[in-house]
């Protein structure tokens, strides 16, 4: 890569730590959330709620809209500023226009579809209903930031973006610290949530539009729906729509049956369950997967825009080596302290211990898979820079035909859990076809290198799992009985004995690979080094 483009690596760092603040406010909306509504009916009413705004938010706004509309602004910016600007006028209004119908269907359609999809009692339909007519409005403003974010990426901004989500959380705080303690009623406060979660929607595209506009790239307003521009973003976008909307129906299938199963076990919160176990696979993946796909796309997209395809297998290998160097010290450490790293979130009011061993059972699945999610949407993002989506979108019909047939499968002997084991399977067949079908694109990734790479780091992984099994299983009992006796709740334990374990873990593994020479190590050390030379200077 020239130093114009820079590394996708080393500049998914900055990405990344943005991200990474936002997953913090994060985990304390959770801890909020979790200790209001527990994991009863009221939160599983409002995770199924949530969930189908936010598998369209996902699907359309946090990746396919954005990622299909970069390559047809890229071009249009090669021919001028004001041709670019015009582009993403017509896509924004047409958007607008179509989301608008979409929206309004949905809230007609909704009180006769929800009943029928969720079961259960009156009074939990009826609760499915109003917090889905509220929420709805999400897909809107996300959709709309969407496009505004995917011109800042273009421009190589990432700051900005990455306060897109800090501010929804933001508005989760304010609403759990401010208004919803003066709230006794438990509906009453599900409701007031939610119109607090659609005013941090409002207020995210606020931001987004403001700071486009100060860059001076304000889209023109254009009404000409003939445009080329809704033809090209049609071609690309809707193979990479249903197919990333196999995923997202996959995840929205497990939700559905999970509800099923908990409906047919009564007490044991499947919905909950799961909808927290995934929240919180989403924590590395989304500060280190997204991350590194985000950064991905424009440095493709500039090596093609430049004939320079030799630099891109490098490219690829660097990115997947280092976030799979990220993301696996996460999978080993969900793995072996997951029930602990549950209690110190979530534990508390409403939280009980039954409530995380439910939890757990599924996270411990999804966690073998962190790893595989992060490349997937790496070498999702790769495709989209050839504008190829159908691609992607036939190994995503292929995996979620797998995922279905497993998930009903499964689900008969492991219950919730079978639904992330399937999840996980079908991550890997959708890793092994990504990987491998690059090379239609005349791109083939040297596995040999790629193993050598993620080899020289395994030692930092051994001794990274012998920490946390000492931690867990040697050190645990006598550090809880300890405290315990001295007045502290198990919370605030819980918080403690995770600080040290991943504190000293992450020690651990930065150490050895200090010392194994670990290219991944030297990216990071690097980026520190070279910004404390510049203050220094």
């Amino acid at each position: 890569m020239s130093k114009e483009s820079g590394s996708s690596a080393t500049r998914s760092l900055a990405l990344s730590f943005y991200t990474f603040l936002s997953r913090i406010l994060g985990l304390f909306r959770d801890h909020y959330m979790a200790v209001t509504f527990g994991s009863g009916w009221v939160a599983s009413a409002f995770s199924i709620a949530y969930r189908l705004p936010n598998m369209y938010r996902n699907l359309l706004a946090e990746g396919t809209l954005s990622q299909s509309f970069m390559p047809i602004y890229n071009d249009a910016e090669k021919e001028s500023a004001e041709e670019a600007a015009k582009v993403a006028g017509t896509i924004l209004t047409f958007l607008f226009a179509m989301l608008s119908i979409f929206v309004a269907v949905f809230i007609l359609l909704a009180p006769y579809l929800l009943p029928f999809l969720v079961g259960g009692t009156e009074e939990y339909q009826k609760l499915v209903i109003r917090l889905s007519l509220i929420l709805f409005v999400l897909i809107m403003t996300a959709s709309l930031s969407s496009i505004y974010i995917a011109i800042e990426n273009v421009h190589h901004e990432y700051f900005v973006p990455s306060l897109s989500p800090i501010v929804l959380n933001l508005s989760y705080l304010f609403m759990f610290l401010f208004v919803l303690p003066s709230e006794e009623d438990m509906l009453e406060k599900i409701e007031l949530l939610c119109f607090g979660i659609v005013g941090g929607g409002v207020l995210q595209l606020i931001l987004q539009i403001g700071y486009v506009r100060k860059m001076g790239f304000s889209p023109k307003l254009n009404f000409n729906w003939r445009h080329s521009s809704i033809k090209k973003i049609f071609n690309l976008m809707l193979p990479a729509v249903i197919g990333g909307g196999f995923y997202q129906i996959s995840l929205l299938f497990d939700i559905f049956l999970a509800n099923y199963i908990q409906n047919k076990n009564p007490g044991l919160d499947a919905v909950v369950s799961l909808d927290y176990s995934q929240r919180l696979i989403q924590f590395p993946t989304g500060i280190i997967g997204v991350a590194l796909a985000t950064t991905t796309l424009p440095t493709l997209l500039s090596a093609l825009k430049k004939d320079d395809r030799n630099s891109i297998s490098p490219e690829l290998v660097n990115v997947i080596s280092f976030g799979i160097f990220l993301t696996f010290p996460a999978a080993i450490g969900f793995l072996i302290m997951g029930t602990s790293i549950i209690d110190s979130i979530f534990y508390g009011g409403k939280w009980t211990h039954t409530s995380t061993e439910t939890t757990y059972g599924a996270l411990r699945f999804y966690a073998m898979a962190i790893p595989l999610y992060s490349i997937n949407k790496i070498l999702t993002s790769s495709y989209y820079a050839f504008k190829d989506t159908r691609t992607p979108f036939k190994i995503n019909m292929i995996s979620f035909s797998i995922n279905i047939i497993m998930n009903l499968i499964f689900m008969t002997f492991l219950k919730h859990m079978g639904l992330a084991l399937a999840s996980a399977i079908s991550s890997a067949i959708t890793c092994t076809l990504l990987f491998s079908l690059l090379k239609k694109h005349e791109i083939i990734i040297p596995v040999k290198i790629l193993v050598k790479r993620i080899s020289g780091f395994i030692p930092s992984l051994l001794f990274l799992s012998l920490v946390l099994v000492i931690f867990e299983f040697i050190l645990k009992s006598s550090f809880f009985e300890y405290f315990s006796e001295s007045g502290w709740a198990h919370a605030s334990i819980s918080r403690v004995f995770i600080a040290l374990g991943i504190s000293c873990s992450g020690i651990v593994y930065f150490i050895i690979s200090y010392l194994m020479k670990v290219q991944e190590f030297d990216i990071i050390f690097g980026k520190i080094t070279s910004k404390i030379n510049r203050r220094k200077k």
